[in-house]
């Protein structure tokens, strides 16, 4: 059995210069992925992967993965797929809409996060990493990502064999589209999440990985049972008896109208980020906590 879950923006070590996506120019995902890829392998200062991301989902991920005692990696959108003991680079990539850190043709909406993964991958000379890890792995793959990552890799995972296939438990929370396939695998929450006992408490951005602590701690109760369908009734039972709470709607923003709502509402720089967060939320904008913590220091930085 293994866990794979997505990177996170918070990183724990520092960042070279060369490996900040927002300092490129290349106007095609392949152009990008090379220089990217090469500067990748440049690197001198390495670190395990588990210990370069940080933030709640990750470390309810590497909960799961202690609890099953399972191996972890990680889907990432600067290192493709990696093993949580693997050596990588501090780096500042991703593919979230709107972030001045995704490839310079996603954000001129050239290209799709699908477009970036097959072009990173190219670049490292891997066609299929999830085929490669199930070769390697016998078991189960629990796989928790947020929708933006499982669109990303869903070409990967159709390209599995059936019997690879079945072997996925696609953790979700919420609605999200998905191939036929692939919709055959999922493990599906929804609000009610944080209602179910045991369950961690967080924010939306780590919903999908308490989700998966929360389908981890029954497998682990109860290690011989790997019938999907036992899986389903597991989750739909426990949501059965929660009822969901009633969370507040906000609306997301760019990296770009974040930093200037932060030069608007503190234009000294004299309020804690953790403060600013809170006036955000207040005033109905969503940003994640290690998200918005970049962006204000990066708007400090600027203005001094």
């Amino acid at each position: 059995m293994l866990i794979v879950t997505s990177c996170s923006s918070t990183k724990r070590v520092s960042v070279p210069a060369a490996l900040r996506a927002a300092r490129y120019r290349a106007t095609t995902p392949d152009a990008f992925a090379r220089t990217w890829v090469r500067n990748v392998r440049a690197a001198s200062d390495l670190y395990a992967a588990r210990d370069v991301y940080g933030g709640p989902a990750v470390a309810s991920a590497a909960r799961a993965a202690t609890a099953l005692a399972c191996d972890l990696f990680f889907v990432s959108a600067g290192m493709s797929l990696v093993d949580g003991d693997a050596a990588i680079p501090g780096y500042d990539l991703t593919v979230s809409r709107g972030s001045a850190s995704a490839p310079a043709p996603l954000r001129a909406g050239s290209a799709t996060p699908g477009d970036w993964w097959l072009a990173l991958n190219k670049a490292y000379g891997v066609a299929n990493p999830f085929a490669g890890l199930m070769r390697k792995h016998d078991g189960l793959v629990l796989v928790a990502l947020p929708s933006t990552y499982v669109r990303m890799v869903e070409p990967d995972l159709m390209g599995l064999t059936a019997a690879n296939r079945k072997r996925l438990r696609l953790v979700t929370t919420g609605r999200i589209e998905l191939a036929t396939d692939l919709r055959s695998q999922v493990i599906g929450y929804d609000a009610r999440l944080d209602e179910l006992e045991g369950a961690p408490q967080g924010t939306q951005s780590s919903a999908v990985q308490r989700a998966l602590m929360h389908f981890s701690s029954m497998l682990k109760s109860r290690p011989n049972a790997t019938n999907i369908d036992v899986h389903r009734r597991w989750v739909a039972d426990a949501l059965a008896r929660a009822t969901p709470r009633v969370r507040p709607s906000r609306l997301a923003q760019t990296d770009t109208e974040i930093a200037r709502w932060i030069r608007q509402q503190d234009p000294r720089g004299e309020r804690a980020p953790s403060v600013l967060l809170r006036m955000l939320r207040a005033a109905g904008r969503a940003c994640e906590q290690g998200r918005f913590r970049r962006i204000a220091d990066l708007t400090r930085a600027r203005a001094r």
